[in-house]
């Protein structure tokens, strides 16, 4: 009995553990556990809750059980599970010995519950595995021998290994303290609630994706379920020590799970180059057995075999030479006895692919980690210390030092700021006590020592601290030791750049080792080697020191190159990604040199670094690191890590300037998901508080103690402090209340994305009553309730620079915004209240200082979207509305409103005073809803719109009168009630509320079923209704809008006109299809419009029916004023339908169709005197012409008719020509563009034989195909024939032939041009019109008659016509003019005549054609025939040195010549000298023209004898003309003063120095006949620059010269002593008739004056002001005095910038001036020339008129199209660079059908679009769009 009670008790004392130990098993092991169980109790296990629960069912079955069956279940736990030495041999101790059968009537029990065939099925297997487990026993035994015994080695070496790292450590480790901040990789995905709100307890977790910050021990780290885990730490932050305080812990079976913890150092693994095995890794690099192969052998299969029962530990990743390999890349299988890299082998770990189970924990700095996150299950950051840990550190290490050093190191520590927040990193901790202690110890007692001020100092004094232990010291100790300390620091370096710390023993000199290891500088460590030997090897004291020499060593050692300095500066991030390289093996090197480089350190440098020019090397190495910095400050991409670093950068320089440049290059710091400790936000604190100015503070997830709050006080310029993550709580808040009464310039505080309850609120609230400067608050996206909202809402008045609150993304309801409404009425800043259901709330408000102005303008805002209401609470909303004053808008869109809630706020509408708006959106309203606001208009007085759509979505707008700009006393209302479905019912309705609606001013009821019938009720209620002046319809009745008079203006016009006047009204019923009952309708209610009707039916579609009944009812309506019809589709016979109204209805003025355009018929009240029909771009056949013809000819008052673009042919012209005879047609007819060949061009021709009235014919059949028929009423004036391009054949030359000389005694004008005519042609038509009873004009062009041609061609003409009067070629045409024959007959016949007597021409020219001098031999016996030539020009041709002396040859015999003309741009020499001499032979010479010549100084003076033997010579123009010297200049200009008698001289560009021009202007003194006198492009001296006195004394010899009629003086430079000099004259040039002072720098005062000095000028007719200093006083002077000029012609005041007001004066002068030709008004200062486009319709003779390059708009163009059917003359039109758009272009398009006469109008460089241009081009030639 006692034997069974000590199995059970043994059984249920072990529970515990043996569950740990079955856990790890296979099913396999399981299962065969739980067979041994009766049925019962198997069904039981089903029933568990989890694994472990149905083990310890098991364990609790057994332990309850037969003591045999006890016994035997023991024995077989004990065969098939591995267990620790002490459990197994007391279990063995119990149950006895192992039989071959350990379960006899355990198994037969089992086996007998069994289904028979299954027992049969498993026997063998059953024998299989006893045997199997008998042999496994046997074995089994030794090899937990082995593992037992690497255990219990195991444990000693740890604990070897905790007695070496904890000497020197002052402070007792304690993993219970030592806290880690985990980050779990889950994903929290939030649940939404119903109303759309997040729970508290759902709102996302951190603004990183899908971490969950909690706070655990590294004692619970190795409990915890992660496999692999991460641990995080800054270099100094005691992972190496926790590390093995864990192995200690283990020690003492602290972690009862692990049968062995192995703990691995990278640093070590460094030094293995080869790849190793899992065997050579564990054995050779940790702990070797002792037992030799057999227990490595044990041990490794038993790691194999429960790697769930290994722990690995690997420190220092961060010191790890490579990166591991990507688990993707490993290979399937795994041999522990295969080397593998050692990369290979750690990722193999941590990807579970070797060792799967195992737990594994790697601990590494933060930024080393981007390889690892994918592998591990959690990441945690070991923290630092706290206050109160430092104090106690610092307590402990001074412990033995005395009491008096303790507290007074103690206190100055803690008091130090920067000091402390140094102390939270462990090491630094250690390091700052070291410090304190050297300076303390080595200080004096009574003075205060000076304390470092950063890291760097602190280092140093470390450094100084160590040194002084050595024998030998000196001060100063770095110069003293300079050879050691440069040893160290290139050893230091050495190590950093190859990623280095352990050092072996070869590579230190053993001299070096003795200093360094007497300092405390270097630590000894033992090494394992690659090939498993042991030796020695160095450190130094930490990482950081490494670092800090590294510093030193590039701060003092030419041997560091500034290159090199450059590329080792870098800042460190926090931030990496997994495809960077492993980052730089360094943390701190970078701080250190920013550290050195502070002046505080300067002489410290100085001590290290030798040579007479030390200090300039210092201060230079110093200079180039601030200037590194400098750059990375004035960065503005650097990361929120990148920023901290810059900060510790800076504050290590303590550069204040640094910090202004870093602070002033960014508006804010903006940190991001890293881990911030007190050292950061101290360095942060410097450079905010150093710069100076206000700057922003914005923490993104950033993890952070407590404490670190505690420095944002020393931040003294924050201006806006934002904190945004779940990790951020009440406990936070609580903290950051005591904070912000601290920060006196913050003016912006958010707290979002928090977990901040009401209770954090309340507290953050009472805080920041004390922040009077605050103007932004965000609490969106937390954990506040109603009374968290109710807190913050009671701050709103005590802060009064408040602008905005938002509260959205919390736990609120309704209540909240009740709460808000209230302090409203209490606070009078608040300016809006925005709520979208309660996902985002917000308040603005407006500071007090602005407070009257701003609400005065905008008035209060409440929006309230999404949110639900019942019948209650929209009660409770409007009572609280109503208290708020200044309520602009309510916008209640998407609130859930039924009807009786939608009355109650109806009700309470006149109570609300809204002064704006209320809008409800997407809200549910029925249609009596609908009536309802309808209503509004007239119940409410304050309502002046009502927009209403219940189509989805819903619109609803009601506008009150402060919502619109009052144009008039009265304000007009709208309503909108479109999509709403109304009918031709619902319509009736409304018709029958117009007289409760008096102010109405439009109704839109688009998109509402309106029929046809619904259209012709409202054509009814038009005519009936006093105010509607319009209905407009389309598409069927979807789009309709009403129109309205307000009532006031109907009495208001009806008072200043007649009482019975009634209102314009217009019908339109556009984009509709309209039947002809529907037509009739219509029209017969129309009949009884009271008003001026106009009606449209434009872009529809009208049957002939339709029209029929229109023109039946069209006499009728005798209010009809305009018929708009355009874009409607009809047939033809539709179309000559409404043609015949010109005979119905004897009030048409105009019918103007087209198929696809504008499209009208005019009327007018009474019967009209003149009517015009344009009927274009259709297709007209013959019949239809034909039908048209006899429509016409009962129209006797037809004016114009215009039939182009109707595809007539050939056919319908001749149709139509047949009936012009019978037609009545007074002024045209147009029929451009018809398709017509030279047959039907000859049909027209035709029209001067076969139609009296007939005056011209024009017909082009070129590209711009052109034919016009022009009639006169006066018959004797002649007749025009115009032929164009028209290429006839011989067989239609016959005809013209015969038609010209059927109507040859009538035709005065042929102009023939590009026709194809060969020589022989032109000389018949010569000798066909060589007589007439009048005056006969011809031209003809073609491209042949040039040079020789065009000589031949003149000579043959004079040959063949004796009558012809002048003769002459124009480049390459010929006019003739053919004077009146007194006996035509004596031609008629055609025979030859005698034509050797003389010729009657007077006029014979060649210009610009091309002639050359020999070509004029020819003319010899012409010359000789022509004795009563008058005129000879021969100009732009080259006739060089022949032609010269031809003409020297012919001038004797052409006594009558008065003219000769021989300009030139060509050069030949002698020509003026040849034609000197030939001169003096034409005595009769009236005017020369020389213009262009080169003259010599020699032929300078032949030409002036030859001009004073010219006794006649009138006229002398020499412009253009070189070559002579100043000399020759002279005499030709005395030449010229001697010919007294001359009335005109030209001297265009002619260059005279300063004696010639006053020789000049002696000579035109004295020449008291001069009538016209040109000097333009001034008058210059040699050198080319003006000589202002020479031109005064030439202005000043103008005195006297009464008989001055033209003054050309452009670009003279006159300015404005020239100007009055001209003033003097002008009194006595009353026949001056043109003065051009273009370019003369004339200022607006000279100018107004000389404008003022015309008025004497009676006679003149042109004025040219162009290009001077032109403004406002000029212009308003021309409009008084130009209109006073009867005879004035042309304006040019181009580039003056006259601006708005002179245009207008301009304006207002063009009123009177009716014969005004030209106008120029290019780019004068103004873009609004409407006035100037409307005042053209007044000057009706103008021809050329330019508006360029002055920004005109739309409006100016709209405005010339309006006035240009005026401007009958009107060729040439400039609208040159302005701003037009297509708009303007189509409307100037269209007016150009009633503009015959314009050739072009010009349109480049405006707001047209190229394919916009190409296709007005296409519609109208005469645009032009290029610039040319």
């Amino acid at each position: 009995m006692e034997a069974e009670e000590d199995v059970q008790s043994v059984l249920t004392q072990e529970t515990h553990e043996l569950a740990d130990i079955l856990g790890y098993q296979d099913d396999a092991v399981l299962s065969k556990l739980y067979k041994v169980m009766d049925s019962r109790a198997r069904e039981r296990l089903v029933r568990a809750a989890s694994h472990r629960e149905r083990i310890l069912e098991m364990l609790g079955y057994f332990s309850t059980a037969d003591p045999a069956m006890c016994r035997q279940f023991l024995q077989m736990v004990c065969m098939h599970c591995d267990m620790p030495m002490r459990l197994e041999s007391r279990l063995m101790s119990v149950t006895g010995s192992v039989t071959s059968d350990p379960w006899p009537t355990l198994a037969r029990e089992a086996l007998s519950l069994c289904d028979p065939e299954e027992v049969i099925e498993n026997n063998s297997h059953t024998l299989v595995d006893e045997s199997i487990a008998s042999q496994g026993w046997c074995v089994k035994r030794p090899r937990i021998d082995h593992v037992e015994s690497y255990k219990a080695a195991v444990r000693r070496f740890l604990l070897q290994r905790w007695e070496r790292v904890m000497q020197g450590v002052v402070k007792e480790v304690r993993l219970e303290e030592a806290w880690v901040s985990l980050r779990h990789r889950t994903h929290v995905r939030p649940r939404e609630r119903a109303d759309g709100a997040l729970s508290p307890s759902e709102l996302p977790q951190g603004d990183e994706e899908g971490t969950v910050e909690d706070r655990v021990t590294v004692h619970s780290l190795l409990g915890s379920e992660a496999q692999v885990t991460l641990l995080l730490g800054q270099a100094g932050s005691g992972k190496t020590l926790l590390m093995h305080c864990l192995g200690q812990k283990w020690t003492q079976d602290a972690s009862p799970s692990f049968h062995l913890l192995i703990l691995l150092e990278f640093r070590q693994l460094n030094l293995v180059a080869r790849p190793l095995s899992l065997k050579e890794l564990l054995f050779r690099f940790f702990l070797p057995p002792e037992g030799g192969e057999e227990e490595c052998t044990a041990v490794l299969d038993f790691i194999l075999e429960n790697p769930e029962k290994i722990c690995l530990i690997f420190d220092g990743y961060d010191e790890f030479h490579t990166k591991i390999t990507h688990s993707g890349k490993l290979n399937s299988s795994f041999d522990p006895l295969c080397p593998l890299p050692m990369a290979e082998l750690i990722s193999g770990l941590c990807s579970r692919r070797i060792l799967p189970g195992c737990t594994l924990l790697i601990t590494c700095r933060p930024r080393d980690v981007t390889d690892l996150e994918s592998s591990v299950d959690c990441i945690g950051e070991l923290l630092g210390f706290n206050q109160r840990s430092v104090k106690e550190y610092a307590e402990q290490y001074f412990q033995d030092k005395g009491l008096n050093l303790k507290e007074k190191a103690v206190s100055h520590l803690l008091a130090n700021h920067h000091l402390l927040t140094m102390c939270y990193l462990p090491a630094l901790c250690h390091i700052c006590c070291v410090c304190l202690d050297h300076i303390f110890s080595s200080g004096g007692s009574e003075l205060l020592p000076q304390l470092p001020n950063t890291l760097t100092q602190v280092y140093l004094q470390i450094l100084c601290a160590f040194l002084s232990r050595c024998p030998g010291s000196s001060t100063p100790l770095l110069q003293s030791h300079r050879a050691e300390v440069t040893l160290l620091g290139r050893l230091a370096m050495r190590g950093l750049e190859g990623s280095k710390i352990v050092f072996l023993s070869e590579e230190v000199p053993p001299d070096l080792v003795d200093f360094a290891t007497k300092a405390g500088l270097l630590s000894q460590v033992d090494l394992t080697h690659e090939d498993g030997s042991k030796g020695q090897g160095y450190t130094f004291m930490h990482l950081t020191m490494q670092e800090f020499l590294g510093a030193l060593h590039i701060m003092t050692s030419d041997d560091i190159t500034e290159a090199q300095l450059r590329k080792k500066f870098n800042l460190k991030t926090r931030w990496t990604t997994k495809s960077n390289p492993k980052t730089v093996f360094t943390d701190s090197l970078h701080l250190y040199v920013c550290g050195l480089a502070a002046p505080a350190c300067f002489s410290y440098l100085l001590q290290l670094v030798r040579g007479d020019g030390a200090v300039a090397w210092v201060k230079k190495r110093l200079a180039l690191v601030r200037k590194l910095l400098r750059s990375l400050a004035m960065s503005t991409n650097l990361t929120g890590p990148k920023v901290v670093e810059l900060c510790h950068c800076v504050q290590e320089t303590q550069d204040a300037q640094l910090a202004r440049e870093m602070v002033g290059s960014r508006p804010s710091f903006e940190l991001r998901n890293i881990t911030l400790n007190p050292v950061d936000l101290d360095a942060l604190a410097f450079v905010v508080s150093s710069a100076g100015v206000g700057i922003g503070l914005d923490f993104g997830a950033c993890s952070m103690e407590l404490e670190c709050l505690d420095i944002l006080p020393s931040c003294q310029h924050i201006d806006f402090l934002i904190f945004r993550s779940r990790k951020y709580d009440d406990r936070f808040a609580d903290k950051l209340s005591c904070i912000l009464p601290r920060l006196p310039t913050l003016k912006r505080f958010e707290f979002i994305c928090g977990n901040l309850t009401d209770v954090g609120a309340a507290k953050l609230a009472r805080a920041l009553e004390s922040c009077p400067q605050i103007t932004e608050l965000n609490f969106s996206d937390n954990s506040l309730t109603d009374r968290g909202v109710r807190e913050i809402a009671d701050i709103f008045p005590k802060l009064p620079s408040l602008a905005s609150v938002s509260l959205g993304k919390n736990g609120c309801s309704l209540e909240s915004i009740y709460i808000l409404l209230e302090k409203i009425t209490s606070s009078p800043s608040i300016q809006g209240l925005y709520a979208e259901g309660m996902k985002d709330v917000s308040v603005l408000f407006v500071p007090s200082v602005d407070m009257k102005c701003s609400m005065d303008k905008t008035g209060l805002t409440v929006s309230l979207l999404n949110c639900r209401f019942t019948t209650d609470q929209m009660n409770r909303l409007c009572q609280l509305l109503v208290r708020c004053p200044g309520l602009s808008v309510l916008d209640l869109s998407g609130a859930d409103i039924k009807d009786d809630t939608l009355k109650a706020l109806t009700d309470s509408l006149q109570e609300l005073n809204i002064s704006k708006q209320i809008v409800l959106n997407e809200i549910p309203i029925s249609v009596d809803g609908l009536m309802v606001l309808t209503s509004f208009l007239s119940v409410c007085p304050d309502v002046v719109q009502v927009d209403i759509s219940l189509q989805d979505p819903v619109r609803v707008s009601i506008l009150f009168a402060g919502g619109i700009e009052k144009q008039h006393p009265e304000m007009s209302k709208k309503l909108r009630i479109s999509n709403n479905s109304l009918g031709n019912k619902g319509l009736k309705k409304l018709l029958d509320l117009l007289p409760q609606l008096s102010n109405i001013q439009e109704i839109n009821v688009s998109e509402n079923a309106v029929s046809m019938e619904g259209v012709v009720l409202l054509a009814d209620t038009l005519c009936s209704h006093r105010n509607m002046s319009e209905v407009n319809v389309s598409h069927g009745g979807k789009k309709l809008f009403l129109k309205f008079h307000s009532s006031k203006r109907i009495q208001s016009e009806a008072l200043r006109t007649s009482p019975d006047m009634e209102q314009d009204k217009k019908l339109s019923l556009t984009h509709s299809d309209i039947q002809p009952t529907d037509m009739t309708r219509l029209c017969r209610r129309l009949v009884q419009c009271p008003g001026l009707l106009k009606l449209d039916f434009s872009h529809g579609s009208l049957k002939d029916d339709a029209i029929e009944n229109l023109l039946n009812i069209l006499p009728k309506m005798t209010s009809l004023q305009l018929l708009n019809m355009s874009h409607v589709q009809m047939s033809t016979d539709g179309v000559l339908l409404l043609v015949r109204s010109l005979i119905d209805c004897q009030r048409v003025r105009a019918v103007e169709l087209r198929p696809q355009g504008e499209a009208f018929i005019k009327f007018v009240n009474m019967k009209a005197e003149q009517a015009t029909c344009r009927l274009t771009q259709y297709t007209l056949s013959s019949g239809d012409v034909e039908k048209l013809s006899g429509i016409l000819e009962q129209c006797p008052h037809l004016s114009d008719l215009d039939l182009s673009s109707n595809l007539l042919r050939d056919e319908g012209v001749k149709s139509f020509v047949d009936s012009l005879p019978r037609l009545r047609i007074a002024s045209s007819v147009n029929l451009n563009d018809n398709r017509l060949t030279q047959m039907g061009a000859l049909y027209l021709v035709n029209t001067v034989m076969t139609c009296e009235k007939v005056a011209a014919v024009e017909v082009s059949l070129g590209t711009e195909e052109r034919s016009v028929i022009r009639f006169e009423q006066d018959s004797d004036c002649g007749k025009t024939l115009s032929l164009r391009e028209c290429h006839f054949g011989a067989d239609h030359l016959q005809r013209l032939a015969e038609i010209l000389t059927r109507c040859a005694a009538q035709l005065v004008k042929l102009r023939i041009r590009n026709n194809g005519l060969s020589v022989q042609v032109i000389e018949d038509l010569v000798k066909q019109l060589r007589c007439g009873h009048v005056q006969r004009y011809i031209s003809i062009e073609e491209p042949w008659i040039t040079a020789e041609a065009a000589v031949n061609l003149l000579s043959c003409c004079l040959n063949l016509n004796p009558n012809i009067h002048t003769i002459g070629v124009n480049n390459s045409t010929v006019h003739i003019t053919l004077e009146e024959c007194q006996n035509p007959t004596a031609t008629s016949g055609g025979t030859s005549t005698d034509m050797s007597g003389s010729l009657s021409t007077v006029t014979i020219s060649l210009v610009d054609c091309a002639v050359q001098g020999h070509h004029l031999v020819s003319l010899q016996t012409v010359f000789q025939r022509c004795v009563l030539l008058q005129e000879l020009d021969l100009s732009y041709n080259s006739i060089g040195r022949v032609g010269a002396e031809f003409l020297c040859s012919v001038l004797p015999s052409l006594a009558s010549l008065r003219k000769l003309s021989l300009e030139t741009k060509e050069t030949s020499e002698d020509v003026v000298l040849l034609l000197a001499e030939g001169l003096l032979q034409a005595k009769s010479i009236e005017s020369l023209n020389l213009s262009g010549h080169m003259i010599t100084d020699r032929e300078a003076v032949a030409l002036t004898r030859t001009l004073q033997n010219l006794p006649h010579l009138r006229t002398i123009n020499l412009s253009l003309c070189y070559g002579w010297t100043p000399a020759g200049a002279l005499e030709l200009v005395r030449g010229l003063g001697r010919c007294l008698s001359l009335e005109g001289i030209s001297l265009d560009s002619v260059q005279l120095d300063e004696e010639s021009t006053v020789c000049l202007a002696q000579g035109l003194h004295a020449m008291t006949s001069l009538k016209r006198l040109n000097l333009n492009k001034k008058v210059t001296m040699v050198t080319g620059s003006p000589w202002v006195g020479a031109t005064l004394v030439l202005l000043a010899s103008l005195e006297g010269l009464r008989g001055m009629e033209e003054l050309e003086l452009d670009g003279m430079r006159i300015s404005d002593n020239g100007v009055e000099e001209l003033i003097k004259h002008l009194p006595t040039w009353s026949g001056l008739r043109k003065i051009s002072l273009s370019g003369n720098c004339i200022s607006d005062q000279a100018g107004e004056r000389l404008v003022q000095a015309l008025t004497t000028c009676t006679a003149l007719e042109e004025l040219n002001l162009s290009r001077n200093n032109l403004s406002l006083a000029c212009a308003a002077k021309m409009g008084q005095v130009l209109p006073t000029l009867t005879h004035f012609r042309v304006l040019d005041l181009s580039e003056n910038e006259i601006g708005t007001k002179g245009s207008v004066s301009i304006s207002k002068a063009l009123i009177s001036m009716k014969y005004l030709t030209k106008i120029h008004l290019t780019s004068i200062g103004t873009s609004e020339l409407a006035g100037l486009a409307d005042s053209l319709a007044h000057c009706v003779c103008a021809e050329d008129v330019s508006f360029a390059w002055n920004d005109c708009g739309d409006d100016v163009a709209v405005k010339l199209a309006e006035v240009l059917p005026q401007c009958q003359k009107l060729r040439r039109l400039d609208l040159e660079s302005n701003s037009i758009s297509t708009i303007g272009a189509e409307a100037l398009a269209r007016s150009l059908h009633s503009c015959p006469s314009v050739e072009v109008i010009r349109l480049w460089r405006n707001f047209i679009s190229t394919s916009d241009a190409q296709k007005l081009r296409q519609r109208e030639k005469r645009l032009n769009f290029s610039s040319t």
